[in-house]
């Protein structure tokens, strides 16, 4: 058997490696870490065949990362940090009109989670959950972690009397599940193209705008003339 942890020393200058030629180590296992999950499943994926495909020593990666789960986590998380970057962008325009950026927003969502790499996790998660209920709540996290952009804005747009949104976090939720299609996008086909999908977040908001429309101020002089006159 080959002994990788030799052919990797023998490809390096002896010494630390240097930072970059320590981030193209991680790169590269964390990249065979990501075909490995997608082709084999999480159950079927091992630390060791990872360490193989990437031409790195396990070493190097139990450096890194304790366990597999930790390893499943850092590859999800890099596949949804592009997402959160995209609506990190989306949300801090300003000045814009608010329906405007719900729409963009909403199409955001979907693409990011329709993205085959990103949807295959997610499918994987699903299939998975009942043995690895830990992958599971790591997923939960990430959720969290991608809508937070989402949330700083409403709550600010709450706080601005552009929007009436109260619980920032369940509505956040609420926009991304209803963006994301729930179950109906695991099993179909994704909307057809950039016509379909406006169609689609148009419906999304021309919906939540109806809830989280600003409440009038109401005049609590004329409210109590009644009452007098009574």
């Amino acid at each position: 058997m080959l002994n990788f942890e030799f052919l990797e020393a023998k490809r390096r200058p002896r010494g630390r490696p240097s930072a970059v030629q320590a981030a193209e180590l991680r790169e590269s296992f964390l990249a065979a870490a990501l075909q490995s999950f997608l082709e084999k499943g999480y159950a079927a994926t091992s630390i060791e065949a990872i360490s193989r495909d990437a031409g790195v020593a396990k070493i190097t990666i139990y450096r890194q990362f304790e366990n597999k789960q930790a390893l499943f986590h850092e590859v999800v998380h890099r596949a949804v940090s592009n997402a959160r970057n995209t609506m990190q962008a989306t949300v801090v325009r300003e000045g814009a009109d608010e329906r405007e950026l719900l729409l963009d927003l909403v199409e955001r969502m979907y693409l990011g989670a329709t993205e085959p790499e990103t949807l295959a996790l997610l499918r994987l998660v699903i299939a998975e959950a009942v043995r690895f209920p830990e992958l599971a709540k790591s997923l939960y996290a990430e959720n969290s972690y991608v809508l937070g952009p989402v949330v700083a804005y409403l709550t600010e747009a709450h706080r601005a009397g552009r929007l009436n949104v109260p619980s920032p976090e369940l509505a956040a939720v609420q926009l991304s599940t209803l963006a994301f299609g729930g179950v109906r996008f695991f099993i179909s086909k994704p909307l057809a193209g950039p016509a379909e999908r406006r169609v689609w977040a148009e419906a999304i908001v021309d919906l939540v705008l109806c809830g989280w429309a600003p409440q009038p101020v109401r005049n609590a002089t004329l409210d109590v003339i009644p009452a007098i006159n009574a």
